[in-house]
């Protein structure tokens, strides 16, 4: 568990990666956890958006020192088999890791942002915003994209008896 007063965050993944971890996980074990990180990451926008770049860590599918355990393995990995494109992108991923710190931080700092009423007014409409997007992209179901149409939304919402 990071403890923001005490160091940074980036420090804390740079100590992380000094442990070499990466050297305990396994290339399989470590393309599994990349793996069900990208699928975290592929739906967490919510809660990355609820809390801003101060997410709690228990949110994430692994404890963190795990994770850039495995990012840094398949980094090496990538990087030695030439797919740089790979490599480029599990960085961004292992920097991203930072938005994730101590779960009593996160919280406190996520009730100072709510306590604003500045920034409930800026957040709140992207909030809709983000669902929106969402259901305008669709979701994977079954292997294909899945897209509710905003008629078929409003057809059921207009025959409902009640204000929504």
């Amino acid at each position: 568990m990071s403890d923001f007063k005490e160091e940074s965050r980036a420090n804390y993944i740079d100590r992380i990666v000094e442990s070499n971890i990466s050297e305990l996980i396994t290339l399989e074990e470590a393309d599994k956890i990349v793996r069900v990180l990208g699928l975290f990451l592929e739906h967490a926008g919510f809660i990355t958006y609820l809390f801003v770049i101060n997410v709690p860590e228990s949110t994430l599918p692994y404890p963190k020192y795990l994770l850039v355990g495995a990012l840094v393995k398949m980094l090496h990995y990538h990087h030695k088999n030439g797919d740089y494109e790979a490599r480029d992108n599990l960085e961004k991923i292992l920097i991203m890791l930072t938005q994730f710190i101590d779960d009593d931080q996160a919280l406190q700092k996520a009730a100072v942002n709510f306590n604003n009423t500045k920034f409930r007014e800026s957040w709140v409409p992207g909030l809709a915003k983000l669902r929106n997007d969402k259901m305008e992209d669709g979701y994977i179901i079954d292997g294909k994209r899945w897209q509710f149409s905003n008629s078929r939304i409003e057809e059921i919402k207009n025959s409902l008896n009640i204000e929504v």
